[in-house]
């Protein structure tokens, strides 16, 4: 008989208590500070009021024009994933700004409990409680969970995706990678940049287990691949119904492109940062011109001329993009940029900067814990590389457009987890208790090899044989190993 007071209840019972924190830090942004926000304005009122259109059968509109003049011009400035989910509320009857920046909540606490269930993967049921709790007060993690923007779902799926991973690491199951790819997908539907991630992550992950004959290697990158590619052809066989020029995400990368490359962000306040006056207007819009999809060529060659024009500044300019992704660039003025500009200091305009400015020395506080817990995880030879997947196409991103602190929400996941790490293996040098399960390796069960495949009856005796023999055998080593 199981005991019901066991490890296992205990971490849920204690992942359930910091759950329930967490869902109350972000129900008191929401209701307490967002409530003061009176217009939906950027990109939280376009993904608002076009899931209001879609959920009205009317399609995925331009809602600029159509609630300024009632043009029926197709939109899609954004990916479709983040529309649909905010539909679908709309369906349901939540279709207020703050009922679904409500919602949003619950999936901001969804994500706190899967850092939690990866923190205790990486390094035992201690380091997951830290890290859920990190999760759970961070301000760079619950603010996003009160803006009504991708962010939130992003950052779920990102912990999914690493969950998934770091049980790959250990079944090679053709199940994981699927739900890798799934969560994968997900974030690809909200942000674009994600299908990176597949080249990043998901190619080496596969080709590099060297327990997995040719064949099943090739099989299961295919495998990989259906779900992105059946999620993404409704929607590029939709824009090819609408549009002259051929979309497949969004037609935002130009605009993106301009704003980031214009004399305004090449020098002076604002240098490495975007400018939306770099962006010139298009030409009239109506019911019987309402193709915008071909601006966005014109945006990108505008802007690509721009940097060749300017090629000698692109270092200068470059480096302040991605020191500001990562807080090292003016740390000041990006606290008035993320919250006068960017609204993550949240409430209406004006209300102060207090909110973002908690954010950035939260950030400073665990950035160099982070550093140490990847150092901790290293030493116990556990793969790291998944964790700096999003911190390499977030600097990447960032070079090519501009640094924004939005880019990094990615990245906050593995800053939140190996922080944890650190502050786990500063507890038990405290304390001098140990967890056992970190020291018997969590990503290595006891009946698998370094590899991740079941050794078979013959490799076992050979291996206990070679227990025996060896000086000091039968004893397990310390940290987990992963392929």
């Amino acid at each position: 008989m199981v005991s019901g007071s066991g490890p296992n209840t205990a971490f849920r019972r204690h992942l359930g208590v910091i759950a329930a924190v967490a869902l109350g830090i972000r129900l008191a942004f929401v209701l307490v500070v967002q409530s003061r926000i009176v217009d939906l304005r950027g990109d939280a009122g376009w993904y608002h009021f076009q899931a209001r259109l879609v959920a009205d059968g009317r399609g995925f509109l331009n809602p600029v024009f159509f609630y300024d003049s009632g043009t029926a011009i197709p939109g899609a400035q954004h990916p479709p994933g983040f529309v649909l989910f905010l539909a679908a509320l709309d369906l349901l009857g939540i279709d207020t700004p703050q009922g679904q920046r409500i919602v949003m909540t619950l999936v901001g606490t969804m994500s706190v409990v899967v850092i939690g269930l990866l923190g205790r993967r990486l390094g035992g049921p201690r380091v997951g409680l830290i890290a859920a709790g990190l999760a759970a007060v961070y301000p760079n993690m619950w603010i996003n969970d009160g803006m009504l923007l991708t962010e939130t779902v992003f950052i779920l799926a990102t912990a999914v995706a690493l969950l998934f991973t770091y049980r790959y690491f250990v079944s090679v199951a053709r199940t994981d990678l699927l739900a890798i790819s799934a969560a994968l997908t997900a974030a690809m539907l909200v942000r674009p940049e994600s299908a990176l991630m597949f080249v990043v992550l998901v190619l080496p992950l596969v080709l590099t287990r060297r327990t997995l004959a040719g064949r099943e290697r090739l099989l299961q990158l295919v495998m990989a691949a259906i779900l992105p590619v059946v999620a993404l052809t409704p929607w590029l066989a939709y824009n090819l119904s609408r549009f002259d020029e051929p979309v497949l995400l969004s037609t935002g990368l130009g605009q993106t492109l301009l704003a980031g490359n214009c004399d305004a962000t090449y020098s002076g306040e604002k240098i490495g940062f975007w400018e939306f006056e770099c962006i010139p207007p298009a030409p009239p819009l109506s019911e019987d011109n309402p193709d915008l999809s071909g601006m966005d060529p014109v945006y990108r060659d505008q802007a690509l001329e721009y940097m060749s024009e300017h090629r000698s500044d692109l270092p200068r300019v470059v480096t302040a993009r991605v020191l500001r992704l990562w807080g090292l660039f003016r740390p000041e003025q990006s606290v008035g940029l993320d919250g006068m500009v960017e609204g993550r200091a949240g409430g209406a305009p004006g209300d102060g900067l207090r909110i973002a400015r908690e954010a950035m020395w939260a950030y400073f506080v665990l950035l160099p814990a982070a550093i140490a817990g990847a150092v901790l995880l290293r030493r116990r030879r556990v793969q790291i590389l998944a964790l700096f997947a999003q911190a390499l196409i977030a600097t990447v991103v960032a070079a090519a457009t501009f640094g924004l602190t939005r880019y990094r929400a990615g990245v906050e996941v593995s800053i939140v987890l190996l922080a944890a790490v650190a502050a786990g293996w500063a507890w038990s040098r405290l304390t001098d208790i140990v967890d056992e399960e970190s020291v018997r390796g969590p990503l290595r069960p006891p009946d698998r090899d370094r590899t991740g495949a079941d050794p078979t009856a013959e490799d076992r005796t050979q291996q206990e044989r070679s227990d025996r023999d060896r000086p000091g055998g039968d004893r397990s080593e310390v940290g987990a190993d992963a392929p």
